[in-house]
């Protein structure tokens, strides 16, 4: 067991049974006390206790597969990146690899708050991968398959904040997201390990972050104060690894903090000082040989000390 301040003690581990749900991402809630999770095969939400108990929390019609998960603690809402992958019981040609929206539920009822469709913003092929939020309530979303990052206004209006050739490779690209505040961005790149800083005044600029080592698989991110950030890493090498910078994220040194228990993480979240990874356990949703699981492991990291 580990106690935080200001927080019940949770298990070093966290297993949960959500039946082939694969959930991608998780967000904890302190007003519901619980992890949100999402699903790549269900495309619904799901919730977590601190216990391990697991119930559906939100569907829609317009769900294929849920990605990033954020909590939206101002509104009371939880938010869901939504890409279709080829892996969702709902997969469709029409909507596999075309797939780019954020979609909104209130946190107590489970009602849809907002459906916003990003897709028609850019052509080509899309995957709304993960979202974060700054201090005045905007909105920003990745895509792995567009080479853009979207922002969505407090008034809900959309549009591309920055289009970069960075951003172009094969497979899935850009995918962990997150603001600083210090008013820019931080997102990694999966294929190839790289990180961005994207400032945003005074006017909108791509930067790379000079890394002490790559971080290819680099998935789901998490800052922690100004200075260190988490990232899940998969692709193989299935740990997370901590990020610092004494530089304003011009640079950062790059280490491993913990192996994962079980295969492919994805995604970090905070609970208090405690920081909880999700093994998601994907690969053996993308190999058709493979036996299709249904228990999940939130993995408690080792703490650090941030700024």
């Amino acid at each position: 067991m580990h106690l935080s301040a200001g927080a019940d003690p949770l298990p070093d581990a966290i297993t949960f049974h959500a039946d082939q749900a694969y959930p991608e991402s998780v967000a904890w809630s302190p007003r519901q006390n619980a992890f949100f999770v999402g699903s790549l095969r269900l495309g619904t939400i799901g919730i977590v206790s601190p216990s391990g108990g697991y119930r559906q929390f939100a569907s829609d019609k317009l769900m294929f597969g849920s990605g990033g998960i954020k909590y939206d603690a101002k509104r009371n809402w939880v938010w869901a990146a939504l890409c279709d992958i080829g892996v969702s019981t709902a997969s469709s040609p029409q909507t596999q690899g075309k797939t780019a929206a954020v979609i909104a539920f209130d946190a107590k009822s489970g009602k849809r708050k907002r459906y916003i469709d990003l897709a028609p913003l850019v052509p080509g092929a899309h995957c709304a991968n993960d979202l974060a939020f700054d201090g005045a309530g905007n909105i920003y979303v990745t895509d792995s398959f567009a080479p853009v990052v979207y922002v969505i206004d407090q008034k809900m209006k959309a549009r591309v904040l920055v289009s970069s050739e960075k951003f172009e490779g094969q497979n899935f690209n850009l995918n962990g997201i997150a603001y600083h505040g210090s008013g820019y961005l931080l997102v990694g790149k999966h294929n190839s390990g790289d990180f961005y800083k994207i400032t945003l005044k005074p006017r909108v600029e791509v930067q790379i972050v000079e890394l002490s080592i790559k971080v290819p698989g680099a998935d789901g991110i998490e800052l922690l104060g100004k200075t260190s950030m988490i990232v899940a890493q998969n692709q193989g090498h299935d740990r997370a690894m901590l990020l610092t910078s004494i530089d304003d994220w011009k640079s950062a040194k790059v280490q491993e903090l913990a192996k994962s228990v079980v295969s492919f993480p994805t995604a970090v979240t905070t609970r208090g000082k405690d920081i909880y990874m999700l093994n998601n356990r994907v690969d053996t949703l993308i190999d058709a040989s493979a036996n299709k699981v249904s228990d999940y492991v939130l993995q408690r990291l080792p703490a650090v000390k941030n700024e």
